[in-house]
């Protein structure tokens, strides 16, 4: 009888590993964005924002893609791992050339190459699920609220992506669509196009195109029917860290962040482009920073540096992420960035795609959880070595470098409050209550740090 016993708890432990581990099981996609095509590279260089007297083989940091660098980056995707569940292409693969130089076909025309190549070297299961970039629009930036000439010739080139008829009428009408990954998994693709600054449509528009109404219907269903939700777009909400930029219009900005925070329970990730850089924050009610959602953006294919005024964008390598997840519930687990150096890539004439960093033992975290980026950004808080060292690759993988970047005291700062905090304002508040305390007993912002702003205030205002 004991024998039988032990054999049938042997029998249940067995039962619920094997379960549990069938429950766990773990699948990949591919994040690119930012192609930035630039057919003119060879030539007459429009894209290019300095002399290029002797343009690289697969590009310079001056400049936006060639054809070659496109190609190459796509077809490492499929070389390093061609069994993924699927790829998301966060939009912008025209390039930086002014609207005198473009037309909307030839705008569509780099798409349809780009998804042609995408087609070409991933298997016909692979899914794909594309987002328009401000760049992709003709004029550029000008994200229409209606059904469009733009949507319209674009949803002809992705219809075999986009296979719910249903879906693909909603895009043509906003340039947006979700898509179920399986039973209890989907994906929103999102216009945030919609909602940024350059676009002179919607700056007094209270939901452009919908999109607002639209997302709170997708997310309300996938809460009653207990799905999770994956959210891409090209535009990021939250602020660029470090170095501070704010894309969206403030009202805009403040209506999205509260739809992906009410709905933090059924969002298990977002993922974005647009930056050019690597990162990754939380996005959470200001007031309530139990409602929040994890969000990831990846660096550019282009390397192409800015040039606004007087200020100069830092060069950067070309770079694709890989990113692994449970397919039972769409919870994120881990992911590995890959990158070219493009001055070696050039001087050898041939790229070597290789990993950067993996995202838990650079940051020395168990998964892309919130509780995984909370812990990154406490850890870099205090004044230490752990803090700096965790900053330092923070700011190296911002530019996709392998090699120590500038990272100063300030930076630092900058990463822990723009990840903490989506509003330009509080973050910069955060930025300067940490620069006058030194950080050293802040090791939560909304705590300690928010009390030692009060009474400085109280300070300042009692000796003036």
């Amino acid at each position: 009888m004991m024998d039988v016993k032990i054999t049938l708890r042997l029998f249940i432990v067995l039962a619920v590993c094997i379960l549990h581990k069938s429950s766990a099981e773990s699948a990949f996609f591919w994040h690119v964005t930012d192609f930035h095509y630039d057919p003119t590279y060879w030539t007459s260089q429009l894209s290019c924002n300095d002399v290029v007297p002797k343009p690289g083989m697969y590009g310079d940091y001056w400049c936006d893609s060639n054809w070659r660098l496109v190609e190459d980056s796509i077809f490492n995707m499929a070389a390093i791992k061609s069994d993924v569940a699927f790829v998301i292409w966060t939009g912008d693969s025209v390039a930086h050339i002014h609207d005198n130089e473009t037309s909307l076909a030839s705008n569509v025309e780099i798409l349809q190459n780009i998804t042609n190549s995408l087609k070409k070297v991933f298997d016909k299961n692979v899914r794909f699920l594309p987002s328009l970039g401000n760049h992709d629009f003709y004029p550029s930036d000008q994200a229409d609220v209606k059904q469009h000439e733009m949507y319209n010739k674009t949803a002809q080139v992705w219809q075999d992506w986009i296979t719910d008829e249903k879906e693909l009428e909603q895009f043509v009408k906003g340039g947006f669509y979700t898509m179920e990954l399986s039973p209890k998994l989907r994906l929103m693709s999102l216009n945030t196009n919609l909602y940024y600054t350059k676009n002179k449509i919607t700056k007094n528009m209270k939901d452009p195109a919908g999109q607002f109404a639209w997302m709170k219907n997708v997310l309300e269903k996938a809460r009653n029917d207990s799905e999770k939700v994956i959210v891409t777009a090209h535009v990021t909400p939250g602020v660029l860290t470090p170095n501070f930029v704010s894309w969206m219009y403030s009202d805009h900005h403040t209506s999205y962040v509260d739809i992906l925070t009410e709905y933090h329970d059924v969002i298990v990730a977002s993922h974005y482009g647009h930056d050019h850089s690597d990162g990754f924050k939380i996005i959470q009610d200001e007031k309530n920073d139990s409602q929040a959602v994890p969000q990831f953006v990846a660096p550019s294919v282009t390397p192409w540096r800015f040039r606004v005024g007087s200020l100069t964008g830092k060069p950067h390598n070309p770079g694709i992420r890989l990113v692994e997840f449970d397919k039972a519930t769409g919870k994120h687990l881990n992911y590995v960035q890959y990158y070219i150096n493009l001055t070696d890539s050039n001087e050898n004439k041939e790229t070597n795609w290789t990993k950067l960093y993996d995202f838990r033992k650079t940051y020395n975290v168990t998964d892309m959880s919130i509780q995984s980026i909370r812990t990154i950004l406490d850890k870099m808080t205090p004044n230490n070595e752990v803090s700096k060292a965790l900053a330092q690759a923070y700011c190296n993988n911002a530019l996709v470098s392998s090699a120590n970047k500038e990272c100063t005291e300030k930076n630092r700062f900058e990463i822990v409050c723009g990840g903490k905090h989506y509003d330009l304002d509080e973050a910069k508040h955060c930025v300067d209550v940490m620069m006058a305390v030194g950080a050293s007993s802040c090791v939560r912002i909304h705590l300690t740090c928010v009390i030692i702003s009060l009474l400085m205030t109280i300070v300042v205002k009692f000796v003036s």
